[in-house]
């Protein structure tokens, strides 16, 4: 993810998801509901999405965290 500020971190107050079926986005907002951030999910290409690659090799859908190992 990538997150992109315009206002101090500390003022954040609630996040709500993109309003949009295609992103995975979260806006967060401060305590009277003005846009402070905008967290972009899923900024890398797909042939490095860690998760598509692992969904791709295993072929489960992994919704938890986990450790890669090599």
């Amino acid at each position: 993810t990538m997150n992109i500020w315009w206002d101090d971190p500390k003022n954040a107050h609630i996040s709500e998801e993109v309003d949009d079926p295609t992103r995975n986005d979260v806006i967060v907002k401060d305590k009277q509901g003005k846009p402070i951030s905008l967290e972009l999910i899923g900024v890398f290409p797909e042939e490095l999405n860690v998760s598509e690659l692992v969904k791709k090799i295993t072929g489960r859908d992994i919704k938890v965290p986990f450790l890669l190992h090599t």
